[in-house]
């Protein structure tokens, strides 16, 4: 791994930190930890074996060859996957104890029909969303029929909301009514209910349900909320200071592989975007879109090198990256040499959700694009290995 010209670290430590401070937002909700997409970046096997020894015990995933992988590995307990299943999917279900989301009438009847038995089932509520999910005004009626079924368990029932990072929009006290009178009129009552993203539990805290039994974190597992918030900026400063502020997780560095002055005149990279107003330093760091740092970032990023923040200059290519160090005989170019570190992010900054900023994303979607070429170290946990072949 150090050897790599750009590797990640994932601190563990505060993965459990961050799992102490949503279970304090989310009681009486217990978690159900989001897993999907490689667990966000992080390693889907080394996470899930985490919060398995930290009693998380129930998870979400986006695609049954996720959850099938978390049940080989060992994880228990309740396993959600989140996409609609197929037809030639229920008996992947059936074998491995994992938890159908019912999305629409068709699998509704999908599963009603089924001869594989028992079928453990959600069914989840659109309320507004509009992307998946049953009609909640059509939502008590498919109840009543999963229940009814003979082949299926119908445990559980859930909505996503679409706006809960934005505490006053007002699609938030629609859906959360909604889901409401939905819950109200399910006969028998489900004995899982669940709504709450980690946007929700930190921005709408005091409107969400109280008979919800579990809360699906995703990216607050990893220090992280859709946007910053007063809990998120700046966090490592109030990491150190606040029990109640989360901790990010991921990092990620390279190192130079190349310096070279540019003369006063000449550009740099790809489409010759940018051109040195001075002769200029320009390190050559060994990272780019192929590892996952997006090309969107180009003109707009920063790195740290030697303690100062310095601009990424031209084109983000597909495995380097260039960056300015200003005056050849200034201090900072004197002093930097091949193999020196670069932090592309950290939680000193710049930050995941600069990283985003500047792609014209959210870190979400920087964590999720995180190659698998790209090793990842974990800290706090040297018992963990990635799947990787990497330490």
């Amino acid at each position: 791994m150090h050897d790599a010209p750009v590797y990640a670290t994932v601190r563990t430590d505060h993965i459990r930190h961050n799992v102490s401070v949503l279970r304090a937002k989310a009681q009486p909700a217990k978690l159900m930890a989001v897993l999907k997409a490689d667990a966000y970046g992080h390693g889907l096997h080394n996470v899930a074996s985490l919060l398995q020894d930290l009693d998380v015990q129930a998870f979400a995933v986006a695609r049954v060859h996720e959850a099938v992988a978390l049940r080989e590995a060992g994880v228990h307990g309740l396993i959600l996957v989140l996409a609609p299943p197929t037809a030639a999917q229920l008996h992947t279900y059936v074998r491995y104890g994992l938890h159908v989301s019912v999305t629409s009438p068709a699998v509704a009847q999908l599963i009603c029909t089924a001869s594989e038995a028992p079928v453990r089932a959600h069914m989840k509520v659109d309320t507004g969303m509009h992307r998946l999910g049953i009609s909640w005004t059509e939502a008590p009626s498919w109840w009543s029929r999963l229940h009814d079924a003979s082949h299926v368990d119908a445990e559980g029932i859930y909505t996503h909301l679409a706006t809960a990072n934005d505490p006053d929009h007002p699609l938030n006290s629609t859906q959360l009514d909604r889901f409401a009178s939905v819950v109200g009129k399910l006969d028998p009552a489900p004995s899982v209910v669940h709504v709450a993203n980690t946007d929700a539990l930190f921005q709408l805290t005091d409107t969400l349900p109280h008979a919800a039994r579990y809360a699906r974190t995703g990216l607050g597992l990893y220090g992280l909320t859709s946007t910053p918030t007063p809990d998120t900026r700046n966090i490592s400063h109030k990491y150190s200071k606040s029990p109640d502020a989360l901790a990010p997780a991921l990092s990620l560095e390279t190192r130079v592989v190349h310096m070279h002055t540019v003369p006063k005149g000449e550009t740099v990279s790809y489409g010759a975007c940018w051109t040195a107003p001075a002769d200029t330093c320009v390190a050559t760091i060994g990272v780019g879109y192929g590892d996952g740092y997006p090309r969107a970032a180009s003109g707009q990023a920063h790195v740290r090198i030697g303690g100062q923040k310095r601009p990424v200059v031209g084109t983000v290519c597909m495995d380097l990256s260039m960056v300015d160090l200003g005056s050849p005989g200034g201090t900072l170019a004197k002093s930097t040499q091949v193999g020196d570190p670069v932090v592309l992010f950290d939680a000193h900054g710049p930050t995941l959700h600069d990283v985003a900023r500047w792609s014209g994303t959210i870190p979400y979607e920087v964590a999720c694009q995180l190659a698998t070429r790209v090793p990842r170290h974990y800290r706090a946990a040297p018992s963990l290995t990635a799947n990787n072949g990497t330490i």
